[in-house]
């Protein structure tokens, strides 16, 4: 699976997530992942770079950019909901 593979893959699993009910632990547990894959593609830029890698794949980019603006405006208010409970205090 090649990183534009594996990190669509990993927005599928957001976005399932966020389809279900939610679990603030299995959402870490893909956001670890998605940023390590990050990570590692940043770390690999120079290599990419040369090989056309993100002008080859413009479109690919352009559709996780609207996937991921997409998730970010379902999961963020959950996750700030979430984060309002475990600070109050009973």
């Amino acid at each position: 699976m090649n990183k534009i593979e594996e990190f669509t893959s990993i927005l599928g699993k957001l976005d399932e997530l966020n389809k279900a009910k939610f679990n603030s632990l299995e959402f870490q547990k893909i956001n670890n992942k998605l940023q390590e894959l990050l990570v590692e593609i940043s770390n690999n830029k120079e290599q990419l770079q040369s090989d056309n890698f993100f002008l080859d794949n413009k479109n690919v980019f352009l559709g996780i950019i609207s996937k991921i603006e997409s998730l970010q405006e379902k999961i963020i208010p959950k996750a700030e909901i979430i984060n309002s409970f475990s600070k109050s205090q009973i």
